[in-house]
């Protein structure tokens, strides 16, 4: 069974783990990720049998008033992919966000995410999300432009 729940100290080495595996086998980097996702921004991440499968991250923009925030980054396990888990994530992350806008006496209105362009499955996924794809950000990652992405959540 999947569980999902706040990112906290006692993941550092396994998020490490998951950096090195599937993203880059370089310790400093895995150090940073690892803390970024832990001090930095507000994850969730999505564990079954003691294990982490996926995470997703985000971050306030602008002001409270405003009620944006930016998807800074999904990701879940190869091997647990196609199971739901990135739904479950984006969902959670949704009512976590809205949470912290309620406790704050704002409204969540609006996300938005950058992605590389050429990640297909990414892109059938957001907009199966209700994300609409808004425009290209030429030369945004090393090796590939980006797309920028947006939900309307309220008005």
């Amino acid at each position: 069974m999947k569980i999902i729940r706040r990112a906290n100290e006692s993941d550092h080495a396994e998020l490490m783990e998951l950096y090195q595996k599937d993203i880059q086998a370089d310790e400093k980097l895995a150090e940073r990720f690892a803390e970024d996702l832990i001090y930095k921004m507000k994850t969730l991440v999505c564990v079954e049998e003691e294990e982490i499968v996926g995470t997703v991250s985000w971050q306030v923009r602008g002001g409270l008033e405003d009620g944006v925030i930016e998807l800074i980054g999904l990701g879940v396990d190869p091997e647990f992919r196609r199971e739901g888990t990135a739904t479950k994530l984006v969902d959670v992350l949704i009512r976590d966000a809205n949470a912290y806008y309620e406790s704050q006496g704002f409204p969540l209105r609006f996300i938005y995410l950058f992605m590389r362009a050429g990640n297909e499955n990414a892109r059938a996924f957001y907009r199966n999300m209700g994300f609409t794809e808004v425009s290209e950000v030429p030369d945004m990652f090393p090796h590939d432009h980006g797309i920028l992405w947006t939900k309307l959540l309220s008005v």
